[in-house]
């Protein structure tokens, strides 16, 4: 899979940031845009763009999976910007009413660095990008050395139960924390698994990163009482963990590996 798509691959010479409009239809990318400080230029967005808070005044034009091509086609964008497989129907539809269409899937921490560093050159915006990508490559670096001796069970949902593997991106983020995913090779990066495979495998520590499920909801699973993660309280939910900075291909992605980093440290004591 190609990590940076461009809509329009022809194209290539920077657009002024200042002079342009923009509609974002990724939470990823509105992050990415307004911490290279180009928030003034978005002049649309999906409701899932939460972040930073001060996007909420910025007009809604859909969610992600349904943006609303009638409102991006009013709203005039010199550009759109969007990521993922599940965006490709949009993307099509957008360039084939000649809007000007850039697509971006970091699928790891390098190809986060590269997209930072393309849509910082596609707004004029190079320098800033290039030191963004420094702080984050040194926030992680910063970490102290972990041997993966701690193993843990993400859950991104759980009907059916969900989980990635080491191939996606949060796999990636998973390693840079110093942590050793139970499921490291999967048909896909995100894939269904059996809850008594789960079992099998013992984890040490489980995250949960969606709403609606508590510790104790994990504890109580049948089979699960087993299991290193319940037995010792080694159960993350979003209560304790803010799963944007850890699901989220975006600038944040350093605080959520520190976080991963502090967890597994924890775990080994």
């Amino acid at each position: 899979m190609l990590v940076i798509i461009t809509g329009c691959s022809t194209q290539e010479q920077n657009i002024d940031s200042t002079e342009q409009s923009i509609i974002i239809l990724s939470p990823e990318i509105a992050e990415i845009v307004c911490a290279l400080g180009a928030e003034q230029s978005i002049i649309g967005i999906t409701q899932e763009c939460d972040y930073p808070p001060s996007l909420r005044k910025k007009p809604i034009v859909g969610s992600f999976s349904s943006p609303n091509v009638e409102r991006i086609v009013q709203s005039r964008p010199d550009l759109v910007l969007l990521s993922g497989m599940e965006q490709d129907m949009i993307k099509h539809s957008l360039e084939n009413l000649d809007i000007e269409v850039y697509q971006y899937f970091p699928n790891s921490l390098d190809s986060l660095y590269q997209t930072i560093i393309s849509i910082g050159s596609l707004l004029d915006l190079s320098n800033r990008a290039d030191s963004l990508v420094h702080y984050m490559k040194n926030e992680i670096n910063s970490l102290p050395p972990h041997n993966h001796f701690t193993s843990i069970f993400v859950e991104i949902y759980h009907s059916p139960l969900m989980t990635v593997s080491d191939n996606s991106f949060v796999g990636d983020v998973l390693d840079h924390a110093g942590l050793t995913n139970i499921f490291p090779d999967l048909p896909r990066e995100y894939c269904a698994v059996s809850s008594e495979k789960i079992v099998e495998m013992n984890p040490d520590i489980i995250l949960i990163t969606y709403p609606g499920v508590s510790s104790q909801d994990v504890k109580e699973r049948l089979g699960w009482n087993v299991i290193s993660a319940v037995q010792k309280d080694q159960i993350y939910t979003v209560e304790d963990i803010n799963p944007d900075i850890i699901l989220r291909a975006g600038p944040r992605i350093s605080e959520g590996i520190q976080r991963l980093s502090q967890i597994a440290t924890m775990t080994n004591e």
